[in-house]
């Protein structure tokens, strides 16, 4: 995904793991990440290899906090 890319996501807050969903992080910072259920968490992987994977326990969920808004359906490219 680049800056001024339009995703067009389904609004959800479950999801099943491994699906691309925008997650939103600290209740200010929106991200779009390949997000995996952990027993006791999730983790958020990156779509560009460039950057870390992110892993969040339960506690972490909760005090961050840690909100999936949707899993992406569709991504329209700007060129």
């Amino acid at each position: 995904m680049s800056e001024g890319d339009i995703v067009i996501v389904h609004k959800q807050d479950d999801f099943e793991s491994g699906k691309i969903c925008v997650v939103l992080i600290n209740g200010d910072e929106a991200t779009v990440k390949k997000v995996y259920k952990l027993e006791d968490g999730i983790e958020l992987v990156s779509l560009n290899p460039n950057y870390p994977s992110r892993k969040f326990n339960a506690k972490d969920i909760k005090s961050t906090p840690i909100q999936v808004i949707g899993i992406v359906k569709q991504l329209i490219k700007n060129y």
